[in-house]
């Protein structure tokens, strides 16, 4: 388990996860547009790792698989794993990875 003055456990909290809300939500303000503060449910987000793991456990949103962690990143990784950047996909992408793995929904 990380410190909680881990500077790097803070960036790698910060990263963006697709989710989708299971639950409608009153009092948010996600999308400073709209006209309501609430949020329906099936409504596709982007939010640091750190809320998106609150909602996810409370069982309000699921978290979806990160643009990083995407099946192209896969396919490269299973073709020539020395010769893709990671760092450009995520500044932390094993970190982030390892946090991320057993939360996520495929599709």
């Amino acid at each position: 388990m990380a410190s909680y003055y881990d500077i790097d456990d803070i960036l790698v909290e910060e990263q963006r996860v697709p989710v989708v809300f299971q639950q409608a939500v009153n009092g948010v303000d996600i999308d400073p547009s709209a006209e309501t503060h609430c949020v329906e449910p099936g409504s596709k987000v982007e939010l640091p790792y750190w809320l998106a793991h609150e909602l996810h456990l409370r069982k309000v949103a699921k978290m979806k698989v990160p643009a990083c962690f995407n099946q192209r990143t896969k396919l490269e990784l299973g073709a020539d794993g020395a010769s893709v950047d990671l760092r450009s996909r995520c500044l932390h992408f094993y970190e982030f990875g390892c946090k991320i793995a057993p939360l996520v929904v495929e599709g």
